[in-house]
């Protein structure tokens, strides 16, 4: 690891949030990413500086934006902008907080932790953290929410045990540190944008600000209805998944009623940690409007590298996407369906 890299990518997103104010914070709407703008906002406040506004995002989004409604500081907080995407921000000042893939960061504050040489996997909510524990050390709880909520917690059990015995948590048994309070707040946390999709994770990027503690994310009234639909709703589409999903050597491929699409990351993340499906690849395909089909991916217990695996199909077919070795998400044409199940067989022929 370059620890003078890491030294200069830190200091280049700290420098950016003390010489500047008034930022808009652009957030992905996962757990990870709602709780990791909570934690910016920790942050703004504890430095007096300003929101001027929050923009909840998912990876189809930032073609759409027109970028003259924000202001002219922008902070991406959980949110992979893809090199081809950065001319949107030309005009400008951007400071990404990321850990996704690497990206050529002249010009702009960066911190990712694979800039200084560390594949940990570290989510977004713990880099925060790392990068201002000076700022917001008192909210370790709400960090280990986000990084347990994005399947982080296997990597990162010793932030997640010291959390669990500062605050009297019972962990369980679960190798990816989801089955405990914190998991279960992850889960409330995740499940108001399933419910109610972009407005949900703006409402519960604004309950946790006001949160001051593990407890009043796990009483709030809010979180609690919101992950009972979710529960609800999702075991019935875990009962169309075993009856309609393809199973062709260790791939489910299943495609995803349109009107359910909201739910397809949750459905997945949990069908791979299932008993059932765990050392299997499951592939979603959701089809998001007349054109286009959402992927999401998940391949826990696989020996694989997801991302790794969609560069190489989309350099013999059109589409775009990324992720982490276990999970990852992306975009194809809706008609060339068949073609992307063809290659992504043959690239994963010899996976064990």
């Amino acid at each position: 690891m370059d620890s003078n890299k890491q030294e200069m990518s830190i200091a280049s997103v700290r420098n950016f949030v003390s010489e500047n104010n008034d930022f808009t914070i652009f957030y992905h709407l996962d757990t990870d990413g709602i709780v990791s703008a909570a934690l910016l906002s920790a942050v703004l406040k504890t430095m007096k500086k300003g929101v001027y506004y929050y923009r909840p995002t998912n990876y189809e989004d930032y073609e759409k934006l027109d970028m003259q409604e924000y202001s002219k500081n922008i902070i991406v907080c959980d949110m992979q902008i893809r090199e081809t995407q950065l001319d949107l921000f030309k005009k400008k000042n951007l400071c990404i907080i990321d850990h996704h893939q690497i990206i050529n960061a002249e010009g702009f504050a960066y911190a990712n932790p694979k800039v200084w040489g560390d594949n940990t996997y570290t989510p977004c909510s713990l880099l925060m953290y790392n990068i201002f524990e000076k700022e917001i050390g008192e909210l370790d709880w709400l960090s280990t929410i986000g990084l347990v909520g994005d399947s982080g917690g296997k990597e990162n059990g010793e932030a997640v045990t010291k959390a669990a015995k500062r605050y009297g948590i019972k962990l369980g048994e679960d190798e990816y540190m989801y089955d405990n309070d914190f998991g279960k707040a992850a889960g409330m946390v995740g499940s108001m944008t399933s419910v109610y999709n972009r407005d949900g994770a703006d409402e519960a990027l604004g309950i946790l600000i006001n949160a001051e503690s593990l407890n009043d994310v796990l009483t709030n009234q809010r979180f609690i209805y919101a992950d009972k639909k979710v529960r609800e709703e999702l075991e019935k589409l875990k009962n169309d998944f075993k009856n309609g999903a393809e199973k062709i050597g260790k791939v489910y491929f299943f495609e995803l009623d349109p009107k359910k699409k909201r739910y397809s990351s949750t459905l997945v993340t949990e069908l791979s940690f299932d008993k059932m499906y765990y050392g299997n690849i499951l592939v979603f395909m959701t089809k998001i409007n007349g054109r286009t089909m959402r992927l999401n991916l998940r391949a826990n217990g696989v020996d694989i590298h997801l991302q790794v695996i969609l560069q190489s199909i989309f350099s013999k077919m059109n589409g775009e996407g990324g992720g982490h070795d276990k999970a990852s998400g992306g975009s194809i044409a809706y008609k060339d369906m068949g073609k992307f199940k063809k290659l992504f067989l043959e690239e994963v022929k010899n996976v064990n």
